[in-house]
């Protein structure tokens, strides 16, 4: 079959990419895939055939609309996620006979500013948290879970699957599970006194009948708070702080506030999970950063310059 022809998938009109969707899935579930992956696999090729909803009229009309979705603007991480996970796809339908070659195939990943790590300041960190109404199930929950990341920085979505029979107030830890961690290994996370306090305060207005099934931070009608719906909630809050900052941003700030207080990039690369040093590197260098803009406004010789004193040019 050429790649001008109509396609010729097996059992002819009959199999839409829905089918083909839930086929992959299958396959991804069977190979042991995580609840996220398989989540952003369903949710990235949805939104590309939704987008075009012909495109598997033939290979001509699917490349062409693969091309067109990825001239529409958005930034190099949100491209190259929808890349990677389109690309998969295709790969696995073309591997299996349903199209003859990957139509994402040849295109490239956008260029990435590694070093544009947003953080904010332990100041807009409280401005942040003085924000959700600590009186209501929703508000109590929406501060424990910021207090939570700015305590271990853990990935938003690893922290929303945590159940209540993985945390321990007694030992002071929360345990992520190797099913819901990014990189498929399982650690512990210590959290601190006050943060385990306020965890026991929201676990007194939990409704005593939800099971362990349910979520520990889970939305008010006991189901897995979303992703998006919770960085849409920290947007509001940052809108009445006045700051911007995402979920992933306090993540961040943790790394760089560990750093800055003298812990080890050996130890920040266990509690954020990283497979490698690569991305613990980039906080390090960013840390690095921060303590020269500290010390150019705290150093002795810059106030004596401010004093209109002359430092000495020699030290005896």
């Amino acid at each position: 079959m050429t790649k001008n022809n109509v396609l010729k998938l097996p059992l002819t009109s009959q199999i839409t990419w829905q089918d083909l969707l839930e086929e992959f899935i299958l396959v991804k579930e069977a190979e042991g895939r995580s609840a996220r992956t398989i989540h952003d696999y369903r949710f990235h090729v949805e939104r590309f055939f939704n987008r075009f909803p012909h495109a598997l009229e033939s290979y001509t009309s699917l490349r062409q609309s693969v091309l067109k979705y990825f001239t529409e603007k958005a930034s190099p991480s949100t491209r190259n996620k929808r890349l990677a996970h389109l690309k998969a796809f295709f790969s696995w339908c073309a591997k299996e006979g349903y199209i003859p070659a990957n139509p994402a195939e040849g295109i490239k990943r956008a260029k990435e500013d590694i070093d544009n790590i947003r953080h904010v300041s332990l100041e807009e960190v409280k401005k942040l948290l003085q924000q959700p109404d600590k009186k209501t199930y929703t508000g109590l929950r929406d501060y424990c879970l910021m207090l939570v990341q700015i305590d271990t920085g853990v990935r938003p979505g690893e922290l929303l699957q945590v159940k209540v029979s993985d945390l321990s107030l007694e030992s002071r830890e929360i345990r992520i599970r190797p099913e819901v961690a990014k990189a498929r290994v399982g650690r512990t996370l210590v959290i601190n006194p006050f943060t385990a306090q306020q965890i026991a305060r929201f676990l007194r207005i939990r409704p005593e009948c939800w099971g362990d099934d349910v979520p520990l931070f889970a939305s008010e009608n006991g189901i897995t708070l979303n992703e998006n719906d919770w960085a849409k909630r920290v947007r509001n809050y940052c809108k009445k702080a006045g700051i911007k900052v995402t979920p992933y941003g306090l993540r961040h700030t943790f790394a760089i506030e560990f750093l800055k207080a003298g812990g080890d990039p050996f130890s920040l690369q266990r509690i954020l999970g990283h497979t490698d040093l690569t991305m613990t590197r980039r906080y390090v260098r960013l840390s690095q950063d921060d303590i020269k803009e500290v010390h150019e406004k705290a150093s002795p010789v810059q106030k004596l310059q401010q004093m209109g004193k002359r430092a000495p040019r020699k030290l005896v």
